[in-house]
């Protein structure tokens, strides 16, 4: 087995499970703790908090929207591109119909697809220039922010470059995209349980557990 077929076969497959297993132990983890340290949010549990605070956050109807209109907005259209587009791009759906699993599902056009892509490593790029420039946050960022953001557009840069046939002409990137489209890929399935990306599901925890607290006291957030 050459590199290229251990990339695209051993190596995917673990990063998902690394992805998978990770992601659950964050979870029972996090619940472990907080039952031990927020009791009093489960003495006052109740899903009216916890599925009115999700809804306001998930839909632009928090008060952080008004503080920061663009930053929240960029954020929200930047998620949404994260989300849609490896899950709904016809390429990567194509590559589920063909494993053993025979999953398929409609695509998005791609010609969204390209655009959405574009859009998401605009805001990236945005994003990590206002954590440079912007005094403020870089005082409150780490290494590991910047490294984050740029891991997490890696994919998606790779992926159009791959798509496009950008690089084709540059011999060792053009001859190896596909390579670096997975190995970007599988790096970001790998971090994300271990880093600040596991807030795509503790998000909903932490953000219940907010709810509760401050919905018991008469607040809304």
């Amino acid at each position: 087995m050459d590199f290229f077929s251990f990339v695209e076969g051993p190596l995917l497959w673990i990063a998902f499970l690394i992805f998978i297993i990770g992601s659950l132990i964050r979870v029972a983890t996090f619940v472990s703790l907080s039952t031990k340290k927020d009791k009093i949010i489960y003495q006052h549990f109740s899903w009216k908090y916890v599925f009115a605070t999700l809804v306001r956050w998930i839909l632009p109807l928090n008060k952080d929207l008004v503080k920061n209109p663009v930053f929240s907005i960029l954020g929200y259209i930047f998620h949404i591109c994260l989300i849609v587009v490896p899950i709904w791009y016809a390429g990567h759906i194509t590559l589920w119909e063909e494993s053993r699993f025979e999953w398929s599902w409609s695509s998005i056009p791609d010609g969204l697809a390209d655009w959405m892509t574009l859009i998401f490593l605009a805001i990236a790029i945005f994003f990590l220039l206002r954590r440079i420039f912007s005094p403020g946050i870089r005082l409150i960022s780490a290494f590991s922010d910047y490294l984050l953001l740029i891991v997490t557009a890696l994919p998606f840069l790779t992926g159009y470059f791959l798509t496009h046939g950008t690089l084709d002409g540059i011999g060792f990137w053009g001859d190896n995209m596909q390579l670096f489209h997975m190995l970007s890929a599988e790096l970001m399935l790998i971090l994300i349980p271990f880093t600040k990306l596991s807030h795509y599901i503790l998000f909903f925890f932490s953000r219940g557990a907010s709810g509760v607290e401050f919905g018991r006291r008469g607040y809304s957030i």
